[in-house]
């Protein structure tokens, strides 16, 4: 249940900010030759950039925001998603976390005052604790939440190596993307620089906050997020 604040009215919550459905927040990425499953964050529009360069002049992309959606399409034989390989990219947990609060805050309409997180009023209603803080809505959802129930062949860390291995998938899975073109040039780090300047200015802010505010802080990393530092240690290279 999420933490209450004395003197502060339940009913004034307006709108649960988690949309209905187990897997709202996970979006599936179906392309000809194999699937990927993404959460919201900046590499699903990598990899949507990188593929629309090779699949530009195809019809065989679709977007589906739940895996309800994917399932009733591609349900090949009463199994899912088995006729092509299915891959996921994993973010740091904690800058993925940042990345979702960031736009959860957006989500809300925020006037210039709110949007600064550290001088927050417990009256505002963006409170974190009348929200279920750290899972205030389907962008921080972690991610073995959202991958619940799916399948993955296989996961590409998001790091210095991921090019390499992004090319070795292709090659033992024998998908059709360029070789020689780098997956991490569809980042919008390379095509928006100022804008991810921005960007990551907001979120060293936020880490900053929190560093400062070790209550929240350690219950995101310590608890909220172990799952995903498991997954995520499993699957990087050192």
């Amino acid at each position: 249940m999420p933490l209450h604040r004395p003197g502060t009215d339940r009913s004034q919550i307006k709108r649960d900010p988690l949309k209905k459905g187990f897997h709202a927040g996970t979006r599936v990425f179906d392309t000809f030759d194999c699937t990927w499953v993404c959460t919201y964050d900046l590499w699903y529009h990598a990899i949507v950039k990188h593929t629309s360069k090779r699949d530009y002049t195809t019809e065989h992309v679709a977007t589906f925001e739940t895996l309800e959606d994917w399932e009733a399409n591609f349900k090949a034989d009463g199994t899912v998603g088995r006729k092509k390989p299915v891959f996921c990219m994993l973010m740091e947990p904690y800058n993925r976390w940042l990345e979702g609060l960031r736009y959860w805050l957006t989500d809300w309409a925020l006037n210039n005052e709110d949007k600064r997180i550290w001088d927050l009023k417990q009256t505002s209603p963006l409170y974190f604790e009348k929200f279920n803080w750290p899972r205030m809505g389907n962008h921080t959802k972690t991610i073995t939440e959202c991958i619940t129930g799916i399948k993955v062949d296989a996961f590409i860390v998001c790091d210095t190596n991921m090019d390499a291995k992004f090319w070795d998938f292709c090659k033992h899975y024998n998908l059709s993307y360029d070789l020689t073109k780098r997956i991490t040039d569809s980042h919008q780090l390379i095509y928006d620089p100022v804008g991810t300047q921005k960007y990551r200015e907001e979120m060293n802010k936020y880490a900053q906050w929190l560093n400062e505010n070790r209550t929240f802080r350690d219950k995101l990393i310590n608890d909220y997020l172990k799952d995903d530092y498991n997954l995520w240690y499993k699957h990087k290279q050192f």
